[in-house]
């Protein structure tokens, strides 16, 4: 995060409020070598990455800044764009392309045929606010890249579109930055572990923008910033009937930890209400039509059924999310409602005497991503292989994965099934013998 003290915040925060709310920019002069579109070999879902690399001109503060980009492939226009910004720290810096690679947060991206963006804001020996403050150039530049990739892509509409703006720690300082600066572009905001130091006063415009807080139950990196300071402006804001949620994570801390489970479905229930269907148009939601959660006893409710004060509970869209909700400030998690589907495509080729190579393919989703695998030859498990996780910051572990396996240990005639799992069951592909596919051989299960 930022600083130490309150009386600092609160000058950083009066510098932000005079360059941005009374019209000062930064004029950056940027130069760049754009990389031509590439694709990462492993899984992944179908699509091209844009990689682009801004040097810092002499009236920014940050050292380096590089964006890689994932666009779908196979659809007519980009409708909007999802915006994770990492944070403080040039760990996390270094991990923030990452973002781009997640196969869960494609799935949502391919859902609703938008790109998603990973960032990389490196200040060596400076400070975090170099780039968390956006007047110090990261605006500039982010925009800039925005331009680039317009032009690599050759989708015009690109740097048109509106965007999704998530953050943590100090990246979600910057992003509520940004949903101040561009109210009228943002369809949604998720903050984690921050997000409220930059918000001064009152801006009506923004009670119709859904925005999330999402807390750490235990976290100790700065408190009064990281849980105090988007609690006050979460009460501030929901006092004028804005389309706001709060969610403090159970058990957490400054990790970003379970948040992506309540992330995810929150902003794809929030891109299909706001976007007008086949358009990056946006349009106003009807709130009544949403749910309230009561912060305190995480008791939850119809909007127009809530028994307690509407302006103190936090706004959800739906039953769904309600549901999912109280379940995350309760207990930390958010049970799956679905088993994964069931790999394709599963190979088992020899390749030596005693070794076969098997082979699946998968499809990741916004609620399960790549999950575990487990392998079976003649109904016995030789091996459980891991899916994608993510680190502190919700970067993606590992981004590269190739979904085979080895068995050294081979039977002649051996026939395997894969085996997805996750909390509430498994499916099962299936069977195929060695050195046939699916299409050549077929076993009732």
């Amino acid at each position: 995060m930022f600083l130490n003290f309150p009386l600092k915040y609160l000058l950083i925060a009066t510098v932000t409020s005079t360059l941005g709310y009374f019209g000062w920019r930064t004029v950056a002069k940027l130069s760049s070598k754009p990389q031509q579109s590439i694709k990462i070999d492993g899984i992944s879902l179908p699509g091209n990455y844009y990689r682009v690399a801004i040097p810092s001109s002499e009236k920014n503060r940050y050292l380096t800044a590089e964006y890689k980009v994932w666009i779908p492939e196979g659809i007519e226009q980009v409708r909007g764009v999802l915006v994770k910004q990492h944070g403080c720290g040039n760990d996390a810096a270094i991990s923030g392309l990452n973002h781009a690679s997640d196969l869960q947060w494609q799935a949502l991206a391919l859902k609703h045929q938008f790109a998603l963006m990973g960032t990389k804001l490196l200040v060596g020996e400076g400070r975090c606010e170099d780039w968390a403050l956006i007047n110090y150039g990261s605006r500039d530049t982010f925009l800039h890249a925005l331009d680039i990739v317009t032009e690599q892509s050759k989708r015009d509409e690109f740097n048109q579109v509106p965007w999704i703006l998530w953050g943590h720690s100090g990246g979600a300082d910057w992003a509520a930055q940004m949903l101040q600066e561009y109210p009228e572009r943002t369809i949604a905001m998720v903050g984690l572990r921050g997000g409220g130091f930059t918000f001064l006063g009152i801006n009506q415009q923004l009670t119709n923008i859904p925005v999330m807080f999402s807390l750490g139950e235990n976290d100790q990196i700065v408190p009064y910033e990281t849980i105090e300071l988007p609690q006050t402006i979460f009460r501030r804001y929901r006092r004028l009937d804005a389309l706001w949620s709060i969610a403090i994570e159970a058990n957490a801390g400054h990790e970003t930890a379970n948040s992506r489970l309540i992330a995810i479905p929150y902003l794809d229930a929030l891109i299909t209400m706001r976007l007008v269907k086949d358009s990056n148009k946006l349009r106003s939601i009807d709130q009544t039509q949403g749910w309230l959660g009561n912060i305190v006893t995480h008791e939850i409710a119809p909007a127009n059924q809530y028994l307690g004060n509407p302006l103190e509970a936090a706004w959800l869209p739906n039953e769904e999310i309600a549901r999912k909700w109280q379940e995350y400030v309760t207990t930390g998690k958010v049970s799956p409602t679905r088993k994964p589907k069931a790999p394709n495509d599963v190979r088992a080729r020899e390749i030596k005497p005693k070794e076969v190579l098997i082979t699946w393919n998968f499809t990741p989703d916004l609620e399960n991503g790549l999950p575990s695998f487990r392998i079976y030859r003649n109904n016995s498990l030789i091996q459980t292989f891991k899916g994608q996780s993510h680190g502190f910051g919700d970067t993606p572990k590992p981004t590269q994965i190739a979904l085979e396996f080895r068995d050294r240990k081979a039977n002649p005639n051996s026939f395997y099934r894969v085996v997805a799992i996750n909390e509430i069951g498994e499916s099962v592909s299936q069977p195929v013998k060695t050195s046939q596919s699916l299409n050549e051989f077929n076993i009732s299960k």
